[in-house]
């Protein structure tokens, strides 16, 4: 079964220690930065992913309720989000570590957070990610569970740089 925690003092190691298959590292920052986002940026949350007792990957979103303006982290650049008067959630990175993935358990992680977002947020209408264009793996995954490219590419900049650029397309699952 999946679950969620919060990450503490316990799992904070773990958590940090997770690592990426080669071909995967450069599409998502790493968890130790994630966490110190959402240090700085407290809208943002972090969660452990566990199969059982096992720790098996992260993920971080958070809740956009209709209406509020918030100060958007590094590399996110200035963009509106046409939510159509929605509550939404974005889920802004999911990540399973290499020695669980191709077994399933990347898409039950996705389907279970899909679920605790609407449990959580039950106001929320959809859930909004994006991926780089060339992440056809995270492509794979977020169409089998139901996510649609919305047909915008946001450019942002790339975390820790000035002039360094990446495109991200845009999906939706409506609830």
């Amino acid at each position: 079964m999946i679950r969620f925690e919060k990450v503490t003092p316990d799992n904070f190691e773990g958590v940090i220690n997770l690592k990426l298959r080669d071909d995967q590292v450069g599409f998502l920052e790493n968890n130790l930065y994630s966490l110190a986002e959402s240090k700085v940026f407290d809208y943002l949350e972090p969660r452990a992913i566990y199969a059982d007792d096992t720790l098996i990957g992260f993920m971080l979103y958070y809740f956009q309720p209709d209406g509020v303006t918030r100060q958007m982290g590094p590399g996110e650049g200035k963009h509106e989000i046409h939510s159509g008067g929605q509550d939404y959630i974005y889920f802004k990175r999911l990540m399973l570590d290499q020695s669980f993935q191709g077994k399933g358990l990347g898409r039950a992680a996705m389907t279970a957070a899909l679920a605790f977002f609407k449990e959580e947020y039950p106001s929320a209408a959809f859930v909004e990610l994006m991926h780089y264009m060339d992440n056809d793996t995270g492509a794979s995954l977020y169409e089998s569970v139901g996510f649609a490219s919305t047909g915008e590419v946001r450019r942002t900049l790339r975390p820790g740089t000035e002039d360094e650029y990446d495109e991200e397309l845009v999906r939706r699952m409506y609830y």
